[in-house]
């Protein structure tokens, strides 16, 4: 997993994730997403239309992640995920926590 690009905007953090969210590369996906959380920005957008893998650990984290957010009145949008991403959210349910988008937030 990679995510070089961080894009702040106003009301927004974005975070263009790359590769594989996986047991290897979990505590720098976890380490990059507390960051952003730590701005305050009332939304944090993972741009997922580089993320070609998340497996189970990655998911707990996402979900981990998620909580944090909502406790701090911000929240996680992940956006333009691949089609097998979408499958797993949506198998998984983690589609009716975390909203799913196929273009930015205005």
């Amino acid at each position: 997993m990679s995510s070089n690009n961080i894009i702040e905007m106003e009301k927004t953090s974005m975070v263009s994730i790359k590769g594989e969210i996986d047991i290897y590369s979990i505590e720098k996906f976890r380490e990059i997403i507390e960051e952003r959380i730590k701005t305050q920005a009332p939304e944090i957008i993972l741009d997922c239309s580089e993320l070609s893998y998340m497996d189970s650990t990655g998911m707990g984290v996402l979900i981990e992640l998620r909580n944090k957010t909502k406790e701090m009145g911000q929240k996680i949008i992940m956006m333009n995920p691949r089609p097998n991403i979408k499958k797993l959210l949506s198998l998984t349910g983690v589609d009716k926590i975390i909203e799913i988008v196929d273009n930015p937030v205005n």
